[in-house]
């Protein structure tokens, strides 16, 4: 708490300064300025006296528990004058940094027991745990001569999570689902993998080695076993947390945007009956959670991430992959968010990405910056833009040149920016189930 003198206090004290010149030249001015004083020292105590005190005031803060990262969320601030005076002032707001809110004072008035609600917007650009401890109040007196600044205690906590919009609106989660079937051609396969679902006729063309000859045997008539592929699949998502990771793509990581895509894609898993789970890795496993198909597993699997914290250290794969097929007991689909901005860290992911795909079904989501797009497409006007432009399609075509060399193995790929991936990539994953490559 602290008291400070307003802009009208300092022209009276300024105004006496100027009359107590004037003694030297005018000595009955004394008994003026003496007055003056006095009568300014007793108005300056009113003004104290009737000013609120910090018990007079009561704080709340209303916010909700989780916010998804690049959502708003609203925040009301109640203020309750609890003393036996009017109240009249203004009341700034102290945010974290990675909140997104205004930040301008919210002026007031209030009588004795009357409650002011405030409503405000804000934005989380960042994941994790935000504490939201006070606000400062300034009150003015009513002769406004004083002014006296309170800290509010308004204590609650936010936690910015990608994808948690998901455990609280259902349809995000048919949305979901609906992109996993964009596109895909459900018709039951023929002598594939998967559970078993009934008999057909044979039609030419059909594999002969589906032909069912226990059923030839009793009908003399060909027939072919169809299979519908196999409902609990195993789904493991990784997602690099590196160094190029934590870059800003719209204010927001792209880690944060690649974990929002994947809590997408989880979802639409989880309502298939599939087992899924999440491995977060930068230099080491941060988070690693075996597939399973629970009750509460996507809530377990969006909100694993809000503790791990931003790395600047270079990703580590091999360490990461080692962990991953400790954590997988059969054969699964792995999706891996990540990206690399040079050969060397793209061959060690071709390396590891080539061991992995021997025993799992592999999707490599690239998350590609913008600032590559946006170097090539820009106009060339100056000798340094055109070596710009040199340099972002050197770095193009060797993203290329890996994810080409990755396909090759067999692998899927899809390179997109942040924002994109989401659909791209449970598009694939329909397409992949469909075709019971598990």
């Amino acid at each position: 708490m602290s008291f400070s003198p307003t802009k009208i206090l300092l022209l009276a004290a300024g105004a006496l300064v100027v009359l107590a010149l004037g003694i030297f030249v005018v000595e009955e001015l004394l008994l003026v300025w003496l007055l003056g004083c006095l009568t300014l020292a007793l108005l300056v105590t009113g003004d104290l006296l009737m000013l609120p005190r910090r018990d007079d005031l009561v704080l709340r803060r209303e916010l909700p528990a989780e916010c998804g990262v690049g959502l708003e969320a609203t925040h009301t601030l109640t203020l309750t004058n609890e003393g036996r005076r009017d109240v009249r002032g203004r009341l700034w707001d102290v945010l974290p940094e990675a909140l997104e809110g205004t930040r301008r004072p919210v002026e007031f008035a209030l009588a004795p027991g009357q409650t002011g609600r405030f409503d405000q917007r804000l934005k989380v650009h960042d994941r994790g745990r935000y504490e939201l401890e006070h606000a400062t109040f300034e009150a003015v007196g009513p002769l406004r001569l004083m002014r006296r600044v309170v800290r509010l205690g308004a204590r609650a906590t936010l936690l910015g999570i990608p994808g948690v919009e998901l455990l609280h609106d259902n349809r995000l989660l048919l949305a979901a689902m609906r992109d996993a079937d964009a596109g895909v051609n459900r018709a039951r396969g023929v002598g594939r993998g998967g559970e078993f679902e009934s008999l057909a006729p044979y039609v030419p063309g059909d594999p002969p080695q589906s032909v069912d000859w226990k059923a030839f045997a009793r009908s003399r008539q060909l027939a072919v076993r169809r299979y519908e592929p196999e409902r609990r699949r195993h789904v493991m998502l990784c997602c690099d947390a590196g160094r190029l990771m934590g870059g800003r793509v719209g204010g927001q990581r792209k880690v944060d945007l690649a974990l929002a895509a994947l809590a997408r894609l989880a979802a639409a898993s989880l309502q298939r009956g599939d087992l899924v789970g999440l491995m977060i890795f930068d230099q080491g496993v941060r988070t690693l959670i075996p597939p399973r198909a629970q009750a509460g597993q996507l809530a377990r699997l969006v909100r694993a991430s809000v503790e791990v914290k931003p790395s600047h250290g270079e990703t580590a794969f091999t360490p990461a992959f080692v962990a991953m097929n400790h954590a997988l007991a059969r054969r699964s689909l792995v999706v891996l968010a990540t990206d690399f901005d040079n050969q060397a860290q793209g061959w060690e992911l071709q390396r590891n990405i080539a061991a992995i795909s021997r025993k799992h079904a592999v999707i490599v989501c690239s998350v590609r910056d913008p600032v590559y797009h946006q170097a090539v497409e820009a106009e060339v006007a100056h000798l340094g833009d055109a070596y710009r432009q040199l340099a972002a399609l050197t770095l193009l075509e060797e993203r290329h040149r890996i994810l080409q060399r990755i396909q090759q193995a067999g692998v899927h790929t899809i390179d997109a920016e942040p924002q994109e991936i989401a659909g791209p990539l449970l598009n694939l994953y329909g397409r992949i189930i469909h075709a019971g490559a598990l």
